[in-house]
């Protein structure tokens, strides 16, 4: 379910105060950003989410018309530009920001020409080639639409994804990513993940045959790549509040840098004269999928179908709001979308059973062999135990303690697979993101922009180590959760010098933060296995004391992975200036 609301100018009213407060702090960012272009020197190059208008005006023989007086104007913001034709008769307007503009040339001698729905697009250079006719300057001729612009200008390859096919095309997840897999020359790897988003993502995408950590991610300018990694990225834009996002697979222009694979370059939504806003809610429910085989095994009582689904339910609902604050002056766009789902992942192992854990390997009762394998053998002897049977005073304490974490059989007669414990770990993943953009139109040469991004990704209660994450055992006993949120936060300053130089100033943050902290159903588990276990290295010795990790079981079958990885911290902070003069 999607609904749309348009120019809801009076119920929106009430956000002019809260946009005077933003427009005062765009002023004193628009002052930090100035003395910051005085004192820093321009950093390495960073992604360009900005585009140019520049083109040709001829009169009706073809010959260059010098001195004529072109000006754009952004339809969305009624942001304006003006510049003179040379002696070529040519104009150029760089630094732009993407969408819809009018531009209209003026000439002694000539009809006013006027050209609507002129698009630019991010990173682009759209040309335009005029022909003014001859006559009176109250006298105009109007282009409705242009056309399709090829360009000439540079030699990228790259495509352009624009809001209206990420917002309507249908996505598993609302993840932009699975959009990039659409363009010619991209395949993926085994552990891409076009659905998920936090630890849980993956973009090992491959374009154009370079490597898939090769890529550089950014939104609005700034760095979105996890920079430990190269294959998960700081946050994920809302679909309904992207503008447009620009895929360049190779051959771009020195003033891309960072990474040698291709640019995936997002730019985000605006305000404008007008309030816009949109709210919607999309469900999915394991009501409406189909058995899963493993789980059918576990149901006692036949025809019971609760406990043969797996466990999926996901809800995603946010919505959007922008407009004016002051129209043709300041603008605001805020978005906010959460995610809530609830997954059920199926494990199944042969684990012991009570008689094994106190050392009784016995076979049962018409078997040969104990449940999970092989009987156990006496290191003194190098035999087996008499009558399979572990001696009490030879039982560890400390490894019973470790075995503890392991689920007990659940089923009476093992599956087809020798397996006796087949169960669903309940998975709660949310994830939650807001972010806030400001345009200030400071004067008709100056412009300001500013933004802030925050994502919320936690997987709690149980880690989901078979969905990308390391270290985490099979069984909910014990756990880990894990915290992921990213933070993006830009500030731009555009200024007009003459009609042949611009200077643009951009200042960004990418923030993210990892954190793993203890979970599962039973926590306390791990100080007692640690209080049990002797050690080589005193606790004194460890970052945290006795509240260290228990010791990791890379084991394979019958029982699996055993252990966790908390407490655990990672951090990472990109800051990047830049300033161009064109």
């Amino acid at each position: 379910m999607k609904i749309h609301s348009l120019n809801l100018n009076n119920a929106f009213g009430k956000l002019r105060s809260i946009g005077s407060l933003f427009a005062v702090m765009a002023l004193v960012l628009g002052a930090i950003s100035f003395a910051s272009l005085l004192i820093l020197a321009p950093s390495a190059s960073a992604q360009k989410t900005s585009g140019t208008i520049t083109g040709t005006v001829t009169d009706p023989s073809g010959a260059a018309v010098p001195g004529a007086t072109v000006d754009v104007v952004d339809e969305r913001t009624g942001a304006a530009r003006q510049a003179m034709t040379n002696e070529e008769g040519s104009f150029s307007f760089p630094e732009l920001e993407a969408g819809t503009y009018r531009v209209t040339v003026n000439k002694g001698g000539f009809k006013k020409l006027a050209l609507k729905n002129v698009e630019l697009h991010v990173a682009d250079v759209t040309t335009l080639s005029l022909k003014m006719e001859v006559g009176a300057a109250t006298e105009t001729v109007m282009v409705e639409s242009s056309p399709i612009a090829v360009n000439t200008s540079t030699g990228d390859v790259s495509n352009i994804m624009i809001g209206e096919q990420v917002r309507e095309l249908p996505m598993n997840g609302r993840n932009f990513v699975q959009l990039t897999t659409l363009v010619p020359g991209a395949a993926v790897g085994e552990s891409f993940d076009n659905k998920n988003k936090g630890l849980f993502a993956g973009v090992d995408i491959s374009f154009s045959g370079a490597p898939s950590v090769n890529n550089q991610w950014t939104v609005d300018g700034a760095g979105n790549n996890d920079i430990g990694s190269q294959r998960t990225i700081l946050v994920y834009p809302s679909i309904d509040g992207i503008e447009e996002f620009k895929i360049q697979r190779n051959s771009y222009g020195p003033e891309f840098g960072g990474a040698g694979g291709a640019q995936i370059n997002v730019v985000t939504k605006g305000g404008s004269n007008q309030y816009h806003g949109d709210v919607y809610y999309f469900g999915r429910n394991n009501a409406l999928n189909a058995k899963n085989y493993f789980l059918q095994s576990g149901c006692t009582v036949p025809g019971d179908t609760s406990c043969k689904k797996q466990l999926l339910r996901r809800n995603d609902f946010g919505y959007t709001v922008g407009g004016p604050v002051k129209k043709d002056k300041v603008y605001f766009f805020w978005s906010e979308e959460w995610n809530r789902e609830r997954r059920g992942r199926v494990h199944h192992h042969c684990t012991p059973t009570a008689a094994e854990l106190s050392g009784d390997f016995s076979a049962p009762a018409g078997q040969t062999t104990p449940a999970c394998g092989g009987f156990p053998i006496d290191p003194a002897t190098n035999a087996r135990f008499p009558n399979d049977r572990i001696p009490t005073a030879s039982l560890s304490p400390a490894g019973q303690a470790y075995l503890a974490t392991i689920a007990p059989p659940n089923l009476t007669t093992p599956n087809s697979k020798g397996e006796n414990w087949v169960d669903q770990v309940r998975i709660p993943v949310d994830w939650r993101e807001e972010n806030i953009r400001g345009d200030w139109n400071i004067t008709k040469k100056t412009t300001l922009m500013i933004k802030y991004t925050q994502d919320a990704w936690i997987n709690s209660l149980h880690a989901d180590e078979a969905a990308g994450l390391w270290g985490d055992s099979d069984y909910p006993a014990l756990s880990d959760t894990w915290n992921q949120p990213g933070k993006i936060a830009v500030g731009k300053i555009t200024t007009t010098i003459s009609n042949t130089a611009v200077n643009d100033f951009q200042f960004s943050w990418s923030g993210n933060r990892i954190t793993v902290s203890r979970a599962g159903d039973n926590p306390a588990l791990n100080d007692k296995i640690n209080a049990l276990i002797p050690r080589i290295f005193p606790y004194s010795d460890k970052l945290h004391g006795d509240k260290a990790a228990e010791p990791v079981f890379w084991g394979g079958a019958p029982a699996g992975l055993l252990g966790i990885i908390s407490p655990w911290h990672n951090r990472q902070d990109l800051f990047v200036w830049k300033c161009r003069h064109r």
